[in-house]
């Protein structure tokens, strides 16, 4: 009897290349509800060696839960064509691992790999740059660009930096993931994630996209703080961004307000920063 199909989207990256480096796997049945979420940190190493992790890990787990049809899919060409043989393994970092790999494969059974473009690979991508999380620091001050640099805040009063640090969240996203989402997905996307003030003010500027991506860091970097993540009611538009003139402020509201109220939290700090194609946001809250 034909196993039913399972789908496992795989990701891995690095923050500097070699740099601090994560791995993150979505495994789907094939109506595209959700099974698992894995994630990791590998420390050190290159984005190459990252999607290997990723993959390894992927594999692990379907040989662990019995699950033999399988597509992999992953946004990285040199890894698809290296594991269907359209590439060779010369690098002597990824030899090993793609050993591994078509060990795994072999005691899989039925195992197809699938090139995605980024933007459908969501998921996986965010895992990974959540575990990237767990091992990068804070930037320093000085890398923060002029027009998002934000000093302490509620709401949107300014105020000295003082009081006890009780959590942080960092956070990054591709411009051009956006941009992408923008063009393909329109008001159903922007309604989703962001307030009515976040999208005029992002609209009326030269680069929305960057804008928005700013304040999706935000509000991701601000979950992570608060500890919700993306669960246990907390929706996107209950963290905002907001700039009227001066520096950015986050805003709470409905279950954001309340788990950052519970926490002993009554002050944060937002820094957001662009470079090249990344936007990223870092978030303390103090008591």
């Amino acid at each position: 009897m034909k196993q039913d199909l399972i789908v496992a989207y795989i990701d891995g990256g690095s923050r500097g290349n070699p740099g601090p480096s994560g791995y993150g796997v979505r495994i789907e049945n094939q109506g595209g509800s959700i099974i698992d979420e894995i994630k990791g940190s590998v420390g050190v190493t290159t984005n190459n060696v990252a999607e290997y992790e990723a993959l390894l890990a992927a594999l692990n787990y379907l040989k662990e839960k019995n699950f033999t049809n399988v597509i992999v899919r992953s946004d990285s060409q040199l890894l698809v064509k290296q594991m269907t043989g359209k590439f060779k393994v010369k690098h002597p970092n990824l030899k090993p691992l793609y050993v591994k790999a078509r060990i795994l494969v072999g005691e899989l059974g039925l195992v197809e790999f699938q090139h995605i473009p980024r933007e459908k690979n969501f998921f996986a991508d965010r895992l990974a740059n959540e575990a990237m999380d767990e091992i990068s620091l804070p930037l320093p001050s000085n890398t923060l660009s002029d027009d998002e640099t934000s000093t302490p805040a509620i709401g949107n009063k300014v105020i000295g930096l003082q009081g006890t640090v009780l959590s942080i969240g960092i956070d990054i996203e591709s411009i051009d993931r956006i941009d992408t989402l923008l063009k393909q997905y329109g008001d159903r996307f922007c309604k989703r994630i962001f307030t009515d003030e976040e999208l005029v003010y992002s609209f009326k500027r030269k680069h929305p996209a960057q804008h928005l991506a700013g304040r999706f860091s935000a509000k991701e970097a601000a979950m992570k703080a608060l500890g919700t993540g993306r669960s246990q009611g907390v929706l996107w538009r209950d963290v905002e961004v907001i700039r009227d003139s001066g520096p950015p402020a986050l805003c709470f509201r409905g279950k954001a307000l309340e788990v950052f109220s519970s926490i002993g939290a009554t002050r944060s700090v937002m820094s957001i920063t662009h470079s090249g194609d990344w936007a990223l946001a870092e978030v303390i809250f103090l008591s």
